[in-house]
C-alpha cells in the first residue's frame, strides 16, 4: 500500500505532519539578539519593553525615517524636545540636551558606576550582566525602559499636541513609575534589598 513520507534534512524517512513539513521548510532567523535581556524579563513593564525593544532595533518612527520616506517632503522638521536638529534614534536617546539632563538626573538612581555616552553604550555595557536576576540590575533595566519610554511619550506629545513638560517633570515620572513597580515586586529579604529600599524610601 503507497504511504506518504517525509524526508527531512538529515535524510530520515518520517510520517508525513504538517508541522514536520512547516519546521523543515520554515525560514530561519539569526540567533537572539544578545540584549534580549535587557529588554524582556518577568517584572519588566511591558509597553516600557515594547517601546525600547523598537529601539533596540532601530524602528521607531523617527524624523530621519520619516524623510527617508519622503513622508514629509521639504518640511524643516527638528527634534521636538530640543528645537535644534532633526530627531533620530541615535541623538533622542541621549544625545539630545533635554533627553541628556533626563538621564543625567535618572544616572543618580542606578548603582552603575560606569560613564557612558547614548543608549547604544549603556546597553552594550549593561549586557552581560542583565540575565542575573538581582535587584540591582533588576532596577537599572526598569529605569532604562521608563526613561526610553517617557522621552518618546514626551516628544510625541510635543509634536503632535503642542504640550511641553520640564527635564524635572519627565524625571519625576520616570521615578514615581519605577518605585511603584519596586514596590509591587516580591523581593528576597537581603542587604542589597534593604538597602534598595532604603534609596527608594520603601519601607
Amino acid at each position: 500500500m503507497d504511504v506518504v513520507k517525509w524526508k527531512d534534512f538529515d535524510g530520515n524517512l518520517t510520517e508525513f505532519l504538517v508541522s514536520s513539513v512547516w519546521e523543515s521548510i520554515r525560514p530561519r532567523g539569526s540567533n537572539v539578539f544578545n540584549w534580549y535581556s535587557v529588554v524582556w524579563f518577568s517584572t519588566c513593564i511591558p509597553k516600557h519593553a515594547f517601546v525600547l525593544w523598537l529601539l533596540m532595533g532601530e524602528k521607531l518612527k523617527t524624523q530621519d525615517k520619516l524623510r527617508h520616506w519622503e513622508i514629509c517632503p521639504g518640511s524643516n522638521l527638528v527634534c521636538p524636545l530640543c528645537e535644534l536638529v532633526p530627531d533620530s534614534h541615535n541623538h533622542l536617546f541621549f544625545t539630545c540636551s533635554f533627553s541628556n539632563q533626563v538621564w543625567m538626573l535618572v544616572r543618580n538612581h542606578m548603582d552603575f558606576p560606569i560613564h557612558c555616552d547614548g543608549w547604544r553604550d549603556f546597553t552594550f555595557l549593561l549586557t552581560p550582566f542583565a540575565a542575573r536576576n538581582i535587584a540591582r540590575i533588576i532596577v537599572i533595566k526598569l529605569l532604562l525602559a521608563a526613561t526610553v519610554y517617557c522621552l518618546w511619550k514626551e516628544r510625541n506629545a510635543r509634536f503632535f499636541k503642542r504640550r511641553k513638560r520640564s527635564c524635572n517633570q519627565v524625571f519625576d515620572v520616570i521615578y514615581h513609575t519605577v518605585r511603584l513597580k519596586i514596590m509591587s515586586i516580591t523581593w528576597k529579604n537581603s542587604p542589597q534589598v534593604l538597602r534598595l529600599k532604603s534609596d527608594w524610601k520603601i519601607s
